[in-house]
Parts: structure tokens; C-alpha cells; sequence
């Protein structure tokens, strides 16, 4: 496993290396409405609760419940390699491992129902630092440049790590019950925070202060009453241009908000249960979600339009992420197995 990431890692080293001297290449065109599978990998030790990849390393890692994280070689995820489709696995927690956060480089970072937090190095495949914050971190980000570890958890509060050391840099407060979901911008100024109080927050990273507090649900309609229940914000994603913040939460629906005031621009129903993960492609014109319902779905988030709905998964899907520059979505469920969808368009016949 060593031979093939040392030669893997060496391969995009050098794909970087060329990218930095020239032009950076655009994200490749995809077809959507042609997704369909094109992996299963099985083998995973119970359900999977988290997903990561990272386009500056070849590996995808899948959080399980039994303590493990299990993870596969590009040449496995892209096909080559069909008849080895085993996980490898990192064994740390003692307990499920609940949350994944991928930083630039060989770090990894990971959070357990043990309450410990993770960091580590998976080109020597060795925990570096290991976090004790005192309760159940529920998810993880990690800033886009990798210097600051975000967590959040039963305590209701949103701690920054420095991940090189481990050490907390700040504990930022405004939240009165469960976080569920973080995520950054993508140039790491502002962190959103969203989870079972029904709000999302937006704070300032640099300062360590909350710039603004929204409701995750859309106003009722005129002469109607308010909802009776909580919409728990399970998930969140910025846009690529950070012109918009997707939420999804336990109301099923997906609501695009304008990070600069909070207020939701579109709702896009579609999903029947809860939306547990979103995620932008790459070149920002398609937006990606799954959810308890089973299904991963595709939609244009100008419009709110569904592109496809991508159906095969026999229990919940709990993460997914973009790979091979958005040219594969991949997908991690309760049926223990990670799902490989091909984007591109299918070859002529």
C-alpha cells in the first residue's frame, strides 16, 4: 500500500508542481443527467458516517462505526485496480468514528464517540496529536490553507484547534444545542456553523467573533403559522465563489442562503428525509446532496432544477464527495459501502 501512495502522491505532486507553473486547468465538463454508478466498494467494518477526499491526494477515507477509518487508492476508486477493492484501515478510536476532515498535504483528522479528536499524518499513516475537548465532537473542518482545525459537538459550542500542535486557539459560543455541521469559505475568513437549535452562524475567523445569526427555515407564508418543529441543520457547503451557502437540515429540503445577510434566496424540495451532506462541484454549477432517504441527487443551484437522482444505496447515505475534479461523486452509506458515480458523459455507442 506504501509502493502505490508514494507513487501516486508523486504523480500529483508533479501535477501540482505543473499547475502552479502554468495556467490552472478549468474543471472538466461534465454530464449530470448521465451520472450512473461505476463502483461499489464494499468491506467496510458497519455503516459509514463520513466521507473525505481531497484533490491534492489519492486516497478516499470513510469513517465506520466499529473505531475504524477505512480508505482506497485512486487506482482502486477509479477502477484500475478492480480485483482489490479490500480497505486498508487506520485504527484509533475506541468507539464509531462520527466525523472526517481532510487538510492539504498528508493531514487527516478524525472524531470519535470516544471524544477524542484525531490528527493525522497518512503518509506515515500515524496519529501526530490527539485532542480530549470534554464531549462528542460531531463534525470537523478543517481551513482551507489546513493551519486551523474546527469542531463542534454536544456541547454546543464551536472549538479552533491549531492543527499543527493541537492546541485551542478559540471557543466561540452562540449556539444552544447540538452543532451538526461545519464549513469554511474557501478563502477561510468566515466559518459557518448550523445544528439542532435550527440556527446557522457565521463567524469571523480572524477575530473570533460572531458576525451573524439565521433561522435555517424560510418565513412561513403570509396569514400561515410558523412551523411547530425545528429545521436541524445537518449539513452546509459554500459555493465555490462563496456568493452562496447551502444548508440541509431534517425538513428535507435544501435552502440556498446570501451568506452577506442570511436571508435564504431558494428552496429546492425534492429529498424525502433528511439531508445529510451537500456538496458544490468544483466548477460551482452543480450542486450535490444525500440524504436519509437513500438517494444521492444532483440539481442546478441557480435554478434549483433536479439534474438526476442517483439511486442504489439500501440505507441512509451519510457523506459524499467530488473526485478526479468533479469528474466522480463518491458516497458513503449505513449499507456499508462507498459508491463511485461517474459524471462524465458516457462514451458514443
Amino acid at each position: 500500500m506504501r509502493a502505490v501512495w508514494v507513487a501516486f502522491g508523486l504523480v500529483g505532486m508533479l501535477s501540482l508542481v505543473a499547475g502552479v507553473a502554468g495556467q490552472q486547468p478549468a474543471p472538466p465538463t461534465i454530464a449530470p443527467a448521465t451520472a450512473r454508478l461505476d463502483q461499489t466498494l464494499g468491506g467496510l467494518d458497519g455503516p459509514g458516517f463520513a466521507l473525505v477526499h481531497r484533490e491534492d491526494g489519492d486516497l478516499v477515507f470513510a469513517a465506520c462505526e466499529r473505531g475504524t477509518i477505512q480508505y482506497w487508492a485512486k487506482d482502486v476508486w477509479m477502477g484500475v485496480r478492480t480485483g482489490e477493492k479490500t480497505p486498508h484501515v487506520l485504527k484509533g478510536h475506541e468507539g464509531p468514528v462520527i466525523a472526517l476532515a481532510r487538510a492539504a498535504g498528508t493531514t487527516l483528522a478524525s472524531a470519535g464517540a470516544d471524544g477524542k479528536v484525531l490528527i493525522w499524518d497518512v503518509a506515515e499513516f500515524k496519529v501526530k496529536q490527539t485532542i480530549s475537548p470534554g464531549g462528542i465532537i460531531r463534525t470537523l473542518a478543517f481551513s482551507p490553507e489546513g493551519s486551523l482545525l474546527a469542531g463542534a459537538g454536544d456541547e454546543s459550542v464551536v472549538y479552533l484547534w491549531e492543527s499543527a500542535t493541537g492546541k485551542q486557539k478559540a471557543k466561540l459560543e452562540g449556539h444552544t444545542d447540538w452543532v451538526w455541521s461545519l464549513a469554511f469559505t474557501p478563502d477561510g475568513k468566515q466559518l459557518a456553523s448550523g445544528g439542532s437549535d435550527g440556527t446557522v452562524l457565521f463567524w469571523d475567523v480572524p477575530n473570533s467573533k460572531k458576525q451573524l445569526s439565521f433561522s435555517s427555515s424560510p418565513p412561513p407564508p403570509p396569514n400561515t403559522s410558523p412551523p411547530t418543529t425545528v429545521n436541524t441543520v445537518v449539513s452546509l457547503a459554500y459555493s465555490p465563489d462563496a456568493k452562496l451557502i447551502a444548508l440541509g437540515g431534517s425538513d428535507a429540503q435544501i435552502h440556498l442562503v446570501n451568506p452577506a445577510d442570511g436571508k435564504i434566496a431558494r428552496s429546492i424540495p425534492g429529498h424525502t428525509s433528511s439531508v445529510t451532506g451537500l456538496a458544490f462541484h468544483p466548477g460551482g454549477k452543480v450542486l450535490a446532496s444525500c440524504s436519509k432517504d437513500r438517494t444521492v441527487r444532483l440539481w442546478d443551484p441557480a435554478g434549483g432544477q433536479a439534474l438526476k437522482t442517483l439511486e442504489g444505496h439500501t440505507a441512509w447515505v451519510q457523506g459524499i464527495t467530488f473526485l478526479a475534479q468533479g469528474n466522480r461523486l463518491a458516497s458513503v452509506s449505513a449499507d456499508q459501502t462507498v459508491r463511485v458515480w461517474d459524471l462524465t458523459a458516457p462514451p458514443p455507442k
